[in-house]
């Protein structure tokens, strides 16, 4: 799993500019310096680098004022792109802006990165202005979300969580909520005190309970990356309990573990989805689950 890192040696910060500039200005015939501005000494810089200490990625956030900050200089080498690397540092510096009390952000996209920005929340306000005569930019600006987890589209993020608390009651009753989505994973969290035994540690079945909403969840959220619309039922389930939970219930998806051929529903077959999840107390894991989830297309 790629680490989103802060630039630390004198070598890593040669690494990061470097990139900064092969990618945003290199190919426009620009000089080095060109890839950096007045804002760098007070910026949050973020890169990923990979085991051989290549920097992958780079991005930076600086405020323009108290409730503003702007994404900048957002880069990913070539060939390693379509791994998430842009969204894990996106991720990052949203949690950032949030945590110091930002009330939005904005951005200026290049043409071939709207609908990067837009899978991830951002809205376009305005055509702004043209790079050296060749690159089409787009001011985009993103409120704060409901949570600061709700990364990747905050809006199927809070209709999920509105139908759990309005159709699912038990999800309520158990204070189940939306810890965070992003393009590699789906994070839900509950309420301990709500679902205490006896020995001062959750229900067997509230664990069960959670893993279950969890894994609907991502299922629901793919179908809506996929651009289906179909029923989810559970139709098989195992479950491994490995330790007590005792105080922060948390389940996690990780999204690329899951299976299934969703493209059968444009053929109105039932499609099944596998969804494995792991329960953790805190980051302790305490349980795994794997769900099996039949899809039933919806006739318009």
């Amino acid at each position: 799993m790629f680490q989103v890192t802060r630039p630390q040696s004198s070598q890593d910060w040669q690494d990061y500019y470097h990139l900064r500039w092969q990618i945003l200005r290199a190919p426009w015939q620009q000089p080095r310096g060109s890839e950096q501005d007045e804002f760098e000494q007070d910026a949050e810089h973020r890169f990923i680098k990979n085991k051989e200490g290549q920097v992958l990625g780079v991005a930076r956030l600086h405020f323009n004022s108290s409730d503003q900050a702007q994404v900048r200089y957002m880069a990913v080498d070539q060939t390693h792109r379509n791994q998430n690397i842009g969204s894990r540092l996106l991720h990052e510096l949203e949690l950032c802006a949030w945590q110091q009390n930002a009330q939005e952000l904005v951005l200026f996209a290049r043409d071939r990165a709207v609908e990067f920005y837009k899978a991830h929340g951002y809205e376009v306000v305005e055509k702004a202005h043209l790079m050296y005569g060749d690159i089409q930019h787009w001011k985009m600006i993103k409120q704060k979300p409901s949570e600061p987890g709700w990364f990747r589209r905050p809006d199927w993020t809070q209709v999920l969580q509105d139908t759990w608390r309005e159709d699912i009651p038990i999800s309520d009753a158990m204070g189940i909520k939306v810890q965070s989505y992003t393009a590699w994973q789906f994070s839900t969290t509950a309420e301990i005190k709500a679902n205490q035994n006896l020995h001062g540690t959750m229900f067997a079945g509230s664990i069960y309970s959670l893993a279950t909403l969890t894994g609907w969840g991502a299922t629901y959220l793919q179908l809506k990356e996929a651009e289906f619309d179909a029923a989810i039922v559970l139709s098989d389930a195992n479950i491994k309990y490995l330790k007590p939970l005792k105080q922060a219930p948390r389940a996690v998806v990780d999204l690329p573990r899951c299976t299934g051929d969703l493209s059968v529903l444009e053929q109105g077959q039932n499609a099944k989805f596998v969804v494995p999840v792991t329960v953790y107390d805190g980051d302790l894991a305490v349980a795994e689950f794997e769900g099996v989830y039949t899809l039933l297309p919806k006739k318009h």
